[in-house]
């Protein structure tokens, strides 16, 4: 079930006794907590029939304590506990799980894997309001950052997504952070373009990995060697390991290109991880440029160039002299 299903579920019926949210993506537990306590909770009544507490910070005695009490002139009271994955006697919790009070909401955020093995998990797991939060997958995170500005009523560009994607990774909480920065302050229409993350989020839109690896994949030394010197005075974001990394990660999407010719457009988006067909075309041109016996020697330069950025057989030194030669070798 995604999030605006579960959404969906919990208005039509907010008043449950157990609320698990689990997994690894910790975005959409926050959200759905947040949301659990926005439909069950009477501000004027928050003072005596809400309470908040931590994992970190409590066992299982007070939050029984807690869980057990009855509210104070209302039908229920709700217990939130946070950061849950972080209570050392979590599991103590299983006999009030398995036979919970009628007047208590209790609302468990467990921002961790669970190992359904155990009976706890597998009771909780089990509950008709559980909700398993997973992680978005690097290939999924352009199409996620498009459909989260798609429901703000706003519009991206395509290399605007894929310019963020590349730069923030998977962290949901720090893309939806400088999505809503940008929409904030952006005052003159409702489409976000590669000018609005230069201005907003400090990502250059001429000299980034982007670029980078659109100016390698046609070929193009000169532009390419440009790009990464103006990237370098900037290594505080542009640091030789994240370089490296997103290299890699082209050249091995070029490579599976090589095998995958005769395969349809949607079975080659598929395999190479990619949400939007505009990309397709600069993976089609770089095979034209990159055999896949060269490719395979691009990803072992890369491989020797990732140890060597950590320190395995190379003298401490600039770090823009060491992409440069990698690039060197890439190019020639």
């Amino acid at each position: 079930m995604d999030i605006t299903a579960f959404k969906k579920k919990i208005k039509s019926d907010p008043a449950q006794p157990i609320y698990f949210l689990y997994g690894e993506e910790s975005f959409y537990i926050d959200k759905l907590g947040e949301y659990v306590v926005e439909q069950t909770v009477n501000p004027e009544m928050k003072d005596f029939n809400f309470t908040v507490m931590y994992g970190k910070e409590v066992d299982s005695g007070p939050v029984l304590d807690s869980l057990m009490r009855y509210p104070m002139m209302a039908p229920y009271q709700v217990i939130l506990l946070k950061e849950a994955h972080q209570m050392k006697n979590f599991a103590d919790l299983l006999p009030y799980i398995e036979k919970p009070m009628e007047t208590t909401i209790f609302i468990i955020e467990y921002k961790k894997r669970i190992d359904k093995r155990y009976k706890i998990f597998k009771t909780l797991s089990d509950q008709d309001m559980a909700f398993e939060s997973s992680p978005v997958r690097d290939y999924q995170i352009t199409k996620w950052i498009s459909d989260y500005v798609k429901d703000q009523r706003w519009s991206i560009q395509a290399d605007t997504t894929r310019l963020l994607a590349e730069y923030l990774g998977t962290d949901l909480q720090k893309i939806v952070n400088e999505l809503d920065k940008i929409m904030l302050n952006k005052k003159d229409d409702s489409e976000i373009t590669s000018d609005d993350i230069e201005r907003f989020v400090g990502i250059s839109k001429e000299y980034n990995v982007f670029e980078l690896q659109k100016a390698i994949g046609s070929g193009q030394r000169a532009q390419a060697a440009q790009i990464l010197t103006m990237m370098m005075q900037n290594e505080k974001e542009n640091s030789p390991v994240m370089i490296i990394s997103m290299l890699y990660a082209y050249f091995t999407k070029i490579y599976k290109m090589h095998f995958l010719r005769s395969s349809s457009q949607k079975e080659q988006m598929k395999s190479l991880g990619i949400s939007h067909s505009f990309f397709l075309g600069e993976f089609q041109q770089a095979t034209k440029i990159y055999n896949q016996q060269k490719c395979e020697s691009i990803i072992d330069i890369l491989h020797e160039y990732d140890l060597k950025s950590k320190g395995f057989n190379y003298p401490a030194g600039s770090s823009g002299d060491l992409v440069k030669e990698m690039l060197y070798r890439i190019m020639n």
